[in-house]
């Protein structure tokens, strides 16, 4: 066993030095751990996310070639793996880097640009306690949300770009109990889940992903998981979420409700045959609670908004309030539907 544990942290070490060599002068960005995110605009403009604060850094490139070069070594390193998102005609490619540290890199290349964004992995790891100590969520925002596992409802996690949402799927996944089964279905997502009962399907084309999708329920989840809804795959998940799956899945949104039109959204956009009205009443029946986060001003990143979906009525959701970030007192604040729900007995 001492061997093992010996060589599996030389491979690491093995790793990072190459990563590090890869990276080159972005490495002392990228080994600090204020740094979050990368920004390569240009090869003469180069910024970075510290503290959740963009500010600009000396760039390190002489040309567009050394940034092509970059990408090239990155895409090239031992347990990295690649996806290219585009390049139809050859006018333009954009690849997505997988990082064998789980960090995120995507390259758009076309005739007058080279861009490249890094996105790091949060340093250590993450669970309730992390989001509460950072102030993402209050301990009784905790509270709901183990609500919402003993209730096995449905949960979308929306928010607005980087404001860690994926972070948010994987906490509640992996802190659901051990005896829950949890299946997730991937396509290109962010999602590192750690849970032990947890099966994670990577599909490696979108056909695939919907396949997985329509025969989710074969494998018995307690909870499906599906990070970042887009248009294709909506209406599966809406299918098992009407069959009886409880789903946690995420999305890009601006608010709960504005979360709620963007799934309509996404299911009228993959050619349905039902009608608007149909899409929602199946969603107000199939989604429990929607969540909402965002990243404010000072770089924070928090639950502002947790609500249950009650219904559907004359052309509008019912939405019922638990817990509100109020930005005038700088403060989380439970409603009284969401301490009546915490006080609640589990079934």
């Amino acid at each position: 066993m001492k061997n093992k544990r010996s060589s599996a942290g030389k491979s690491k070490e093995g790793k990072m030095a190459s990563l590090q060599g890869a990276l080159g002068p972005l490495w002392k960005y990228y080994s600090d751990n204020e740094v979050r995110e990368i920004f390569i605009d240009a090869f003469d403009r180069v910024s970075i996310e510290r503290k959740g604060k963009l500010e600009a850094v000396p760039p390190p490139f002489a040309s567009r070639a050394a940034v092509a070069a970059l990408v090239r070594s990155l895409s090239a390193l031992p347990g990295n793996s690649s996806r290219r998102l585009g390049g139809r005609g050859g006018a333009n490619v954009v690849l997505d880097i997988s990082l064998s540290d789980q960090a995120k890199v995507t390259s758009a290349e076309g005739a007058a640009y080279h861009a490249v964004m890094i996105r790091k992995r949060p340093g250590g790891p993450m669970g309730w306690p992390e989001l509460i100590k950072f102030g993402c969520i209050p301990e009784e925002g905790k509270k709901l949300f183990d609500k919402i596992v003993e209730q096995r409802k449905s949960v979308l996690v929306a928010g607005s770009n980087a404001s860690g949402k994926s972070t948010l799927v994987n906490v509640f996944a992996d802190g659901m109990p051990a005896g829950r089964r949890i299946v997730a279905i991937q396509n290109n997502s962010d999602l590192i889940l750690k849970h032990p009962s947890c099966l994670c399907l990577d599909a490696s084309s979108d056909a695939e992903f919907v396949e997985l999708l329509l025969n989710a329920d074969k494998f018995s989840p307690d909870y499906l998981v599906v990070d970042e809804l887009d248009v294709i795959g909506v209406p599966e998940v809406v299918r098992a979420m009407r069959n009886g799956v409880a789903v946690a899945a995420s999305c890009y949104a601006g608010s709960v409700l504005d979360a709620l039109k963007r799934v309509e959204y996404m299911y009228l956009s993959s050619k349905t045959t039902f009608g608007l009205d149909e899409i929602r009443s199946m969603l107000a029946s199939g989604i429990g609670y929607v969540s909402f986060q965002e990243r404010a001003a000072d770089g924070k990143r928090r639950v502002v908004d947790l609500s249950r979906i009650m219904g559907y009525e004359d052309g509008h959701y019912i939405i019922e309030p638990l817990m509100k970030y109020v930005y005038e007192t700088a403060a989380f604040e439970l409603t009284p539907a969401g301490k009546a729900m915490i006080l609640e007995k589990a079934a």
